[in-house]
């Protein structure tokens, strides 16, 4: 009988443990920057919790296939998502899970990695399932621009014409992002924009505008050092038209924190911002670039997404 009733316990406490496990998926884009492809399912058994959670795998085939299996995570109640690749990847899982109780996970994959980098996950792969396996969650804001979802940043001009030139480009990387940067910068024309805030109306010439709900682009490049994922407003920056070599003179600021502090940059916050464009241009969400038409509305979404964080004391 005491025999019995102690495999009955261990058989009961087993079932506890598989039933407190928490569902999670990890969708993994294979052309990531990283091209760890297929070999993450052996890091993922090496380094991910497995007393606490329960987890599957998927690898994106195609451009909006990470919203497709989020959105179908979400309706089968996973606990949460995991974006493993770059800004596009961890665009595309954020847009599904957005006003939802799936939260967002990110395993840096990609060649800028730039809102891992806001978190302080960096490229750092068992950084980040560590910080899944303590399972904190935050709930951050998310921005829109007219129809499409970004989490970090958007923009327009310069940065986003770089941007939609480089996604055409099969190659990945610091350097020929950095090339595309300097062909566009020799050849880009002076923006006129017409901005309009709850709290001012405007207009200038500008070489890019940035609307920022994270702090760094990519590569740890901090363009809006000050910007708070929960705090419900846009950082922005308008970045006056000069010379390509002085735009280049402002490099160092992206890694020292102080580019809002340019006499070349006017920075504010706001919540919505509009902005009316002189003729055709680029926009991006995240890094992927778009062209652009007439006029842009940008709008932050308050506490629109749960995300799996460290603490912030640690």
């Amino acid at each position: 009988m005491k025999q019995r009733l102690g495999i009955n316990i261990i058989i009961g406490y087993s079932f506890f443990i598989l039933e407190g496990r928490k569902k999670i998926l990890f969708i993994v884009n294979p052309f990531s920057g990283a091209k760890l492809g297929k070999d993450i399912a052996q890091v993922l058994d090496k380094n991910l919790d497995k007393d606490k959670y329960d987890y599957d795998l998927e690898f994106t085939a195609y451009s909006g296939h990470a919203i497709e299996l989020a959105k179908a995570a979400v309706a089968s109640q996973y606990f949460a998502v995991i974006g493993a690749g770059g800004d596009g990847t961890i665009n595309e899982v954020a847009h599904a899970l957005q006003g939802t109780n799936t939260a967002l996970g990110i395993i840096p994959l990609g060649s800028g990695n730039g809102f891992a980098y806001h978190l302080k996950i960096d490229r750092d792969i068992t950084k980040a399932i560590q910080i899944i396996n303590k399972g904190h969650l935050d709930t951050i804001d998310t921005g829109s621009v007219n129809d499409r979802f970004f989490v970090n940043v958007a923009g327009i001009g310069l940065d986003a014409a770089v941007a939609f030139k480089t996604k055409k480009n099969k190659k990945r990387g610091f350097l020929p992002y950095f090339k595309q940067s300097l062909i566009e910068g020799m050849k880009f024309k002076k923006r006129r924009m017409h901005i309009v805030t709850s709290e001012r109306t405007w207009s200038g010439d500008y070489t890019m505008i940035v609307i920022a709900n994270g702090s760094v682009y990519g590569y740890d490049f901090s363009i809006a050092p000050q910007a708070i994922l929960d705090d419900g407003l846009f950082d922005v920056l308008l970045i006056r038209h000069v010379s390509l070599w002085k735009y280049l003179l402002l490099l160092p600021r992206f890694f020292n924190k102080s580019i809002h502090k340019s006499h070349l940059v006017e920075y504010f916050k706001t919540r919505e911002i509009a902005i009316q464009l002189d003729g055709d241009d680029y926009y991006h969400v995240d890094g992927e670039g778009f062209e652009a038409r007439e006029k842009l509305n940008f709008k932050i979404i308050p506490q629109n997404l749960k995300i799996i964080t460290q603490p912030e004391n640690q």
